[in-house]
Order: structure tokens, then sequence, then C-alpha cells
């Protein structure tokens, strides 16, 4: 809009200088055109409403004071314009009515260019108001695009994480099938197997089918326990402890590329539970932090809140005790501090995944 205003003010006002050179004025062509342009420059650049039509009305006046600038008119207008005042427009007649320096064709001229003027306005605010609509229609158009693509990744997430639970459920199901039903059976076979040994040498045949089965039985163990351990999600585990504390507002970071093992799991998932009761007990903390993070050969964990600890001795709780027993079983380092609100720093090492000994 600013080039299309640029070069309508431009033709228009080198049609009034060729008006005003029509002028017996001499020397003093420069005049009109100075103060026509310091006019259109104090128009064009202040965009008060009440600025402007003190500006016009001095111009008027200095119209009727000095004729030739009535030839600058149409610039005048066209800066001056306002859809709202049209009927002040009619004011500019007067100079042009008494305007007795100006000859019947030059006159002619500058209501023409007026006119002129008039249309050309009307067309550049026209085509100013439709490109305004234009962006504010491509800003929405815009924003709902990016929304719909936030909706369609909060749903994909969602879609993933529903797919992820239910296959952590249908894990855990395997799992409890294999374990209260092929394993007590199998177990049961063993104990027949071990009834019939007993009962003479005639049976020793089945010396090899109860070896079988006892490494099927070990087999069976092992995979129920692998099905068990990877049915525990412990980012959602974390989520859903953070939901469950109401008194503050929780910021969880979690950098895990590999799936800690179980006994990690258990001493993590105890230790948030027992950080979060202590805030909800004791703490006084609007925030709480908690991060896991997954290190070369270790993994840490730390939870700290933004409370007022300098009344409660966390040292005598017995919940955090037996985390650091739990900790201290896995090799790793468990540390309490109070100064700035209360946090628990734990680190394990990753070998503790594959030390620990198996469930029976």
């Amino acid at each position: 809009m600013q080039s299309q205003d640029l070069m309508d003010k431009a033709l228009l006002f080198a049609c009034c200088a060729a008006i005003s050179l029509t002028l017996p004025l001499g020397m003093w062509h420069i005049a009109p055109m100075l103060a026509s342009a310091i006019v259109v420059g104090l128009l064009s650049y202040f965009e008060g409403p009440m600025f402007r039509m003190a500006v016009g009305a001095v111009y008027l006046v200095s119209c009727m004071l000095y004729q030739p600038l009535c030839a600058f008119l149409p610039v005048i207008i066209y800066s001056a314009y306002d859809s709202g005042r049209k009927l002040l427009l009619l004011t500019a007649v007067i100079p042009l009515m008494i305007a007795g320096d100006l000859a019947g064709t030059s006159r002619l001229m500058v209501v023409f260019l007026g006119a002129l003027a008039l249309v050309l306005k009307n067309r550049t605010t026209s085509f100013a108001k439709l490109r305004a609509h234009y962006i504010s229609l491509l800003d929405t158009t815009r924003d709902m695009s990016r929304e719909i693509q936030s909706q369609n990744k909060l749903l994909l997430e969602q879609q993933n994480d529903d797919i992820i639970l239910a296959r952590l459920g249908e894990r855990t199901r395997i799992a409890r099938d294999i374990h209260d039903h092929v394993g007590h059976r199998l177990s049961s076979a063993l104990l027949q197997v071990g009834a019939m040994l007993t009962a003479g040498p005639e049976h020793r045949s089945l010396t090899t089918l109860r070896e079988t089965l006892s490494l099927a039985m070990d087999d069976i163990r092992c995979s129920v326990h692998s099905l068990y351990d990877s049915s525990i999600d412990l980012v959602a585990q974390m989520e859903h402890l953070a939901a469950s504390l109401t008194c503050c507002r929780v910021e969880q970071t979690i950098y895990l590329e590999a799936d800690p093992g179980l006994q990690i799991k258990h001493a993590f998932i105890s230790a948030v539970k027992e950080a979060f009761a202590n805030v909800a007990k004791h703490s006084d903390a609007t925030l709480v932090r908690l991060t896991i993070t997954e290190h070369k050969s270790f993994y840490q964990l730390v939870v700290s809140d933004n409370g007022s600890t300098s009344c409660v001795d966390y040292a005598s709780g017995l919940g955090l005790k037996n985390i650091a027993e739990r900790i201290e079983a896995l090799r790793g380092q468990f540390l309490v501090r109070t100064r700035n609100g209360f946090e628990i720093f734990i680190t394990v090492p990753k070998e503790a995944t594959n030390e620990t000994p198996p469930r029976r």
C-alpha cells in the first residue's frame, strides 16, 4: 500500500506542479511547491485525525490568502482524505470559487485532478483493506494449520502410548498365565517323577525326563521374569506418581535409552514414592523436580523441591532408611540434602541390572 500511495501522490504532485507553472508567478513558482510538499509530508507522517483536520484547515485558509496554493489542492485532498468525513471535502471548493488568479482552464484542471485524487484514494484504501483482510485470513489459516498439526501429533503420541500400555498389559497377562498354569503343571510333573524315582530302581529311566522337565521349568521361570520385568514402564510409573502429587507442581526430565532392570525400577519407584510422601506431609514446596538420567555406566535419580525443611529431620525417617538399604544392596549411592529444600540423590551402576539374584 505504501508504494502505491507514494506513486499516487507523486503523480498528483507532478500534475499540480504543471498547473502551477502556468500561473504568472515569475521566480516565485517554487513557493507553492515547497508549501504544499511540507503539508503533504505532515499529513503523511501524522495519523491523528484532529491534527490532520487542523493542517487541512490551515492550508485552505492559506489558499484564500495566497491563491496559487489552490493549484496543489488535489494532492492535499488525496493526503487528507478521510472516508468518515466526506462532507468536509466541500470546503475545498471555497478557495477555488474565490481564486481569481486561476484561469478557467487551470481551475477546471484542478477540479478534474481533485476528482481523480478521490478515485485514486478510494482505490488505494479499498486495496489496503483487501490486503489486510487477506493477511488476516492467511495468518488464521497458518494458526489453524499449526493447531491441526499439534493435535495430530498429540493424537499420534496418545495412540503410541495406548499401544505401549496395551502391549505391557498383554505381557503381564501372558506372564501370569504361564506362571499360574504351565508352571504349576510342570511343578506337579516334577513331583510325580520324583515320587516314581523313589519307588524303585526300575524307574531310573525317568531321571532324564526329570532333568528335562527341570530345564523346562527354569526356562519358563526366566521367561516369566523377563516378561514381568519388561511390563513395568518406568516412565509411565513416574508420570502416574507425578500426577498423584496434587500439593505442588512437578517438573519431569527423563533421559533413558535402555530399559533398566527390575531391581533398579523398583528402587527408583520406591524412592520417588517416599520423596513425594515427604513433600506432601512435611514440605511447603510449590515445585518438585524429578530427573532420571542414563549415563554410560550408571543410572541417576534426583528428586528436589523448593520448600523449607528447617523444622523436619528427614534423616530419622524409616522410609528413607529402607531406600538407602535397597540402594546399597545394588552397590549404589544414596544422599539426602536439606540445605535449600529437600533433595535425594541416587546413583546405581548398570551392572546391578545383571547381578541381582533371580526371583523364585
